[in-house]
């Protein structure tokens, strides 16, 4: 970046702009890539990635027995975890986290023909490898 006769101030506010951005951009990865690694029985697990901003959520919504159109839950939770997203900005903690009682246990490879590995991890690692 040549700032070269901008004033520091200018410079300040730009990285503030782009450091937001790319917070919400990585976060709406981070959710994107939850949403799609979630293994589907009932849509129960897919439908509770929580995401709030700056602190952690116990809530959690009753499935809707996946009776909606191939599509239309993920994104519906993408949609709802995407406004918050929009609300982050740099220096902000965003929490993607699903409170079902069973969700550690398909963390940990409990999905073998699903999610054998995992869901939270392997996103995590895909989008940090993304934005190296």
């Amino acid at each position: 970046m040549a700032w070269k006769g901008k004033k520091p101030s200018q410079f300040a506010l730009h990285v503030a702009k782009v450091g937001d951005e790319h917070l919400r951009k990585v976060s709406a990865d981070m959710l994107q890539g939850v949403i799609m690694a979630s293994p589907v029985m009932d849509g129960a697990f897919r439908s509770n990635h929580r995401v709030t901003v700056n602190k952690t959520t116990n809530e959690t919504v009753p499935g809707n027995g996946n009776k909606s159109p191939k599509g239309t839950l993920d994104q519906e939770v993408f949609a709802e975890g995407a406004g918050q997203i929009l609300q982050a900005k740099l220096g902000d903690s965003v929490y993607i986290q699903n409170n079902l009682p069973y969700a550690l246990r398909l963390e940990n490879g409990h999905s073998q023909q699903q999610a054998p590995l995992g869901i939270y991890s392997l996103t995590f690692l895909s989008v940090a490898s993304k934005y190296k």
